[in-house]
């Protein structure tokens, strides 16, 4: 084992083993530092391995098998690791893998155009080149993870796609093995060195497949978190339309009724002149049945979110599902209505989806909106719900209307508790869920007791 071979492989697998922490460290399973430490050792063995065994190997099919094998190893290291699951750690350690063989294809390439012939075996020549090609494409390959393949995997989280997507890079692999690296090994054969393009248009068609293909997914999860933004908006619309309507159908009332008081006023000015007593009393009576009744409930200052709340009060009361209001705002709320409405409409909408759901009749719902403090604002609702709470590996709450999606509602609501740096609980202990938000506007200090005193 020579000096070149033991950087060769370094280099091979070292800057795998950087991106990967550099782009997953905060989905590491605990204890962080013994997991980092085995998972490094064994990616390390693993490397040098299948370099000593891939030397020895001349048939191109054996050495795809050993790749894949390798490539087996490297995902049952990382998905023992990580939180992600097997086939999305396939994913993501295939095309790593896919940038180091690649890195190291260019870099004999390069080689081969200073010396116009191939190394037949590791050189530290070879080692500088890939060197110098790893430090100028790392930013490159750090950032199609960080834009590209991190936001795929978390919009996505378990999503079916991911199932399937593995095939790309294995077809990938198998091309790059059985012929691309075949056809290049004789490269001294072509004194024109037609092939000489070969390695650097493998490399941009290669990653310019991933880019498109994980731009894909992207492009498909966002278009369902704006379906469901349209959705929340459409149903904000609709509740004001229909306080608008009951505003102005009481408007109508009062005018009417103001217009008749002068009548009244004249009626009960007679029954006073007679002193008629139980006449007047049994006028009142009746005409206290032509006031209009109160259609439009106020539960805060707020137009949006009292008309939110108005509309799904009318509507789990449509739906036969009881609903309890508890809103007292002694302080303005301090974040906007838009978003106060993104938090109460996600959360109820899906508590009334629960209930609906449900075949039992013990079905109930309970929103609770308070101002602990003039900076800080409490959410809690609680709901009964039937069946299976289902949940990705890294423990985000899966989607109940598509199959193996993120739940887009409820990470739109954690994501702007993020924001006010507040606090979320989720528990659902015997078929009722509960949702409990603390957002803390002004960044005061909430210990735990506090925490818990709140909800």
């Amino acid at each position: 084992m020579t000096l070149a071979y033991i950087v060769n492989n370094l280099l091979f697998v070292i800057p795998c083993i950087l991106l990967l922490f550099l782009v997953f460290k905060d989905q590491l399973k605990t204890p962080v530092l013994p997991l980092i430490l085995a998972g490094i050792s064994l990616f390390l063995a693993a490397s040098f391995w299948g370099a000593y065994v891939y030397l020895a190997l001349g048939s191109p099919i054996q050495r795809f098998v050993l790749s894949m094998i390798s490539t087996f190893i490297g995902v049952f290291i990382f998905s023992g690791v990580c939180r992600y699951s097997f086939m999305q750690s396939f994913f993501i350690i295939a095309v790593v893998k896919s940038y180091s063989e690649n890195i190291r294809f260019l870099a004999s390439h390069i080689y081969f155009l200073i010396t116009h012939r191939l190394p037949e075996h590791a050189i530290l020549q070879i080692s500088c080149i890939t060197t110098l090609l790893t430090i100028l494409t790392f930013p490159f390959i750090w950032l199609f993870y960080k834009k590209l393949m991190r936001p795929a995997l978390d919009y996505t989280v378990s999503l079916s796609v991911w199932k399937f997507i593995w095939i790309i890079p294995v077809c990938n692999n198998a091309i790059f093995t059985l012929i691309i690296t075949t056809d290049v090994s004789h490269y001294t054969h072509y004194p024109e060195n037609e092939f000489s393009l070969i390695p650097p248009l493998w490399l941009m068609l290669t990653f310019s497949t991933y880019i498109i293909l994980l731009q894909m997914v992207i492009d498909v999860s966002q278009n369902a978190q704006l379906q469901e933004n349209l959705h929340l908006s459409e149903t904000q619309i609709a509740a004001q339309q229909k306080q608008m309507e009951l505003l102005q159908h009481n408007i109508q009332e009062t005018s009417q009724f103001r217009h008749d008081m002068r009548h009244h006023f004249l009626a009960i000015e007679g029954f006073i002149n007679d002193l008629d007593t139980e006449g007047l009393r049994a006028y009142i009576r009746q005409s206290m049945l032509l006031f209009p009744a109160q259609s439009v409930r106020f539960y805060c200052d707020s137009v949006a979110v009292n008309a939110l709340l108005c509309y799904y009060d009318e509507k789990a009361e449509t739906e036969g599902i009881p609903l309890s209001l508890d809103i007292s705002l002694n302080y303005t709320p301090p974040l906007s209505d838009t978003e106060l409405c993104i938090i109460l409409g996600n959360l109820v909408e899906n508590a009334i989806e629960a209930c609906q759901r449900m075949k039992s009749q013990e079905r109930f719902i309970t929103v609770k909106l308070s101002m602990a403090s003039s900076s800080i604002l409490v959410i809690q609702v609680i709901n009964s719900y039937e069946g299976i709470i289902r949940q990705a590996s890294d423990g985000t709450f899966l989607s109940s209307k598509v199959r193996d999606r993120k739940g887009i509602g409820l990470a739109s609501v954690l994501s702007t508790t993020d924001k006010y740096n507040g606090i979320a609980r989720i528990e659902y202990p015997e078929h009722i869920f509960k949702v409990s938000l603390l957002l803390n506007v002004k960044g005061e200090p909430s210990p735990n007791q506090k925490t818990e005193s709140v909800f």
